[in-house]
């Protein structure tokens, strides 16, 4: 018997006035755009129940276009189709019987579920509910826009002619054959294991045709069952395999999330068939047991529950292109696997915890740019004058846009990358614009579309160019007589210097973000995952190191040591590193939150952040032990510069303050008349301080804090400054100018 079905839209939006005035007064694509905007919930009822519970909300429009082909396939012989919701959080399947369609409606959220299981209705009936709504949406639509024909409504017209086509074609073939019953299977004897059964009693598997994406035909029924160590049952879960395993995989992330962060209780929520409460499970990383709700915990290491989830998956798309080897070509089935394989390296990196260098590695800990701080002349310096020298419109900024080099200002844009001479404001070299740049390994690389380009700095000349190794980098550096190394996400490539050749990619697992710096023959890559890589060369790991949380940027050098900026609870913590061996020679928890700058400051280090918004500076001994602590008269987020014996930290606002080697403030200035400062940390040579300050660069006697000099009207969002005083800046436009020091005046 048949259930009676009927698909109804919701009437929410043809009452919605400001709607209704946006569809008649559109005209082409400002009406098209207002009738994307018909958006409500859609019913599929069956004997007067929703089966998608009121769930299945979004644009109308498409809705019921991808209705109307689902079930064109379905009338055409397919064997299973499935419709997206337009916000990709419920999925309907469509199953073949005979003269009858299955239906199930599948919530796709966290943790997944299925609401609705094999609901029976009649094909033809199905059919006609589609055509009749839709035909229903058309004519509302007609209404509210007269004489047009309801022009944005055409690809729903298209896809129900499409739909009476095919249901006055020829009969459909035969069904295909029954599949067997699927064996528990588990990759591993484990002592936590994860296994599952899958049945195809109507061949989707099989029915995979290749070629695109196809969730419909991994969502046969079945059970996955999770035992603990001792062999007891923690989980027997029945739904759909793909589904309770792609949420079993969100959960290994959370498991090795919390290995990684040191938590002592996780809480995970299984999903289960129906509409139901999901099943909760309460690991204790702790004591390494599991337990359900109301009873008593397990023996379950939290890895091996990871590594059991993982290793399911990785079977689960073994077994579907068993069964159908295009389902290779399954992105669903591409992204289990990966998705899988990258967990299990994970888990692997946390089993086997810190790795030392086998050798102490040739690291050399790089020391601070050497800026001349001797004054400009003897006594008091009283003033400063600068006198401009060029002026290049080169487009957005380029990646760090500004950028200096064997004694030449480079200014990249989207339209231009010029070469000056910063004293005499000669233009040496012009090359096409580029959307990222750089300076690694002596050249300055260049990435426009498709390519990455290497050029001398002094004459623009180009050494190479080569296809961009993947996405637009995000950044480069270089090691000592070794590679260059461009960082793109969560990957990096080693790129001969002399020929842009590939010589190696490293990827390590789970990192979605990384950041490196150099320590002569040593890359120290700091991964978002919270593991520090030391790399040689060759790209080999050297060593590995696992921190309190994610790393939060490049690290740094300083006191002889690699020092790593992570996250942890309740602030952040900052790891003492030997580069060349990658022993650990300290970790000093810090109250600052993640927006802290580390910086090297003579036998110190500083941390300049905030706590709870308010400015905070800490600076440490070389041996990680807190020196002091001080919290100056700033506002907001902070940056800091050394200066000699001081160190200047300035505010969002503009605001200066110089501290001294006892953490007293020596001088201070509020922010400037010229506005809030919107641009980059102070630069410091000659004993001068120059800073931006809202629309004007000023230039400060370090010792006093004294205002010396100015340049109004420059917004710089870049700045730099070299020994002979001679600055360049860069605005957000990408509009580069530059001053020389003109005359300087002192009191003896």
């Amino acid at each position: 018997m048949f259930g009676m079905v009927r698909i109804r839209t919701g009437a929410a939006w043809r009452h919605d006035p400001e709607l209704r005035a946006a569809l008649r007064r559109g005209v082409g694509p400002h009406r098209a755009a207002a009738a994307r905007g018909v958006v409500d919930a859609l019913a599929l009822e069956v004997d007067g129940v929703d089966i998608a519970a009121g769930l299945a909300e979004g644009p109308l429009l498409p809705t019921l276009e991808a209705l109307l082909r689902a079930v064109a396939r379905i009338v055409g012989g397919a064997s299973h189709a499935t419709v997206t919701f337009p916000d990709g959080e419920l999925e309907l399947l469509l199953r073949r019987r005979g003269r009858a369609v299955l239906l199930t409606v599948l919530a796709l959220t966290r943790p997944s579920r299925v609401l609705a299981r094999d609901v029976e209705v009649e094909l033809d009936a199905l059919a006609s509910a589609a055509l009749d709504a839709s035909a229903a949406l058309c004519r509302e639509l007609a209404e509210l826009l007269p004489g047009a024909e309801a022009r944005e409504a055409r690809p729903l017209r298209a896809a129900a002619r499409a739909l009476r086509r095919t249901e006055e074609g020829p009969p459909p073939g035969p069904r295909p054959a029954r599949r067997p019953r699927e064996p528990r299977r588990a990759r591993r004897s484990a002592p936590v294991s994860c296994t599952f059964e899958l049945a195809d009693d109507d061949g989707l598997v099989g029915a995979y045709e290749g070629g695109r994406p196809d969730l419909g035909s991994l969502l046969g029924p079945g059970q996955v069952v999770v035992r603990a160590a001792d062999g007891y049952e923690l989980a027997a879960i029945a739904g759909v395999p793909f589904l309770v395993l792609r949420d079993l995989g969100a959960a290994a992330d959370a498991l090795l999330r919390a290995v990684r962060q040191g938590e002592e209780l996780l809480a995970l929520a299984l999903g289960r068939a129906g509409r139901g409460p999901p099943l909760a499970l309460e690991v204790d990383l702790a004591s390494r047991t599991v337990a359900r709700t109301g009873a008593a915990a397990l023996p379950c290491p939290p890895l091996e529950l990871a590594r059991a989830f993982a290793e399911a998956q990785s079977e689960l798309g073994r077994v579907f292109r068993a069964r159908n080897p295009r389902q290779a070509e399954n992105a669903y089935v591409v992204e289990l696997e990966r998705a899988a394989a990258e967990r299990l390296a994970q888990i692997e990196e946390l089993a086997e915890g810190d790795l030392a260098a086998a050798a102490p590695a040739a690291a050399r800990v790089p020391g601070p740019p050497r800026v001349p701080q001797r004054p400009l002349g003897p006594g008091r310096l009283r003033r400063l004058s600068f006198r401009p020298t060029f002026r290049i419109d080169a487009g957005a900024p380029a990646g760090e846009g500004l950028l200096r080099a064997a004694g030449m200002v480079i200014a990249a844009g989207a339209t231009a990358a010029v070469g000056v001479d910063p004293r005499t404001g000669a233009a040496r070299w012009r090359a096409d614009g580029c959307a990222f740049a750089a300076i690694a390994g002596g050249s300055v690389l260049l990435a426009r579309g498709g390519t990455l380009a290497a050029l001398a700095p002094r004459s623009g000349r180009i050494q190479w160019t080569r296809p961009l190794p993947e996405a637009a980098p995000l950044a480069a550096t270089a090691l000592v007589h070794g590679p260059i190394v461009v960082l793109h996400g969560g990957a990096l490539t080693g790129l001969d210097p002399g020929t842009g050749r590939t010589l190696w990619r490293f990827e390590p697992p789970g990192a979605g973000r990384l950041s490196a710096a150099t320590f002569g023959g040593v890359l120290a890559v700091a991964a978002d995952t919270g593991v520090l890589y030391g790399l040689d060369a060759t790209g080999r790991t050297l060593w590995r190191l696992r921190a309190p949380g994610p790393l939060l940027r490049a690290p740094v050098a300083a006191g002889g040591l690699c020092l790593a900026l992570s996250a942890a609870d309740p602030g952040t913590a900052l790891l003492g590193v030997d580069p060349a061996t990658g022993a650990r020679r300290w970790e000093a928890p810090l109250d600052a939150t993640a927006t802290a700058v580390v910086r090297a400051w003579g036998r110190r280090i500083a941390v300049a952040g905030t706590v709870g918004g308010d400015p905070i500076v800490t600076a440490l001994e070389r041996s990680g032990a807190a020196a002091w602590t001080v919290a100056p008269a700033l506002s907001g987020s902070l940056g800091a510069v050394a200066a000699g014996g001081l160190l200047v930290i300035r505010d969002a606002g503009g605001g200066l303050v110089a501290l001294g080697r006892d953490g007293s403030a020596r001088w201070s200035r509020p922010p400037s008349e010229h506005g809030p400062a919107r641009g980059p940390q102070p630069a410091v040579a000659r004993g001068t301080v120059v800073s931006v300050a809202g629309e004007a660069v000023e230039a400060l006697d370090a010792r006093t804090g004294e205002l010396v000099g100015s340049i109004p009207g420059v917004a710089a969002m870049r700045l730099s400054a070299d020994a002979s005083l001679t600055i360049a800046a860069m605005d957000a436009e990408g509009l580069a100018t530059g001053w020389r020091l003109a005359t300087h005046l002192s009191l003896v």
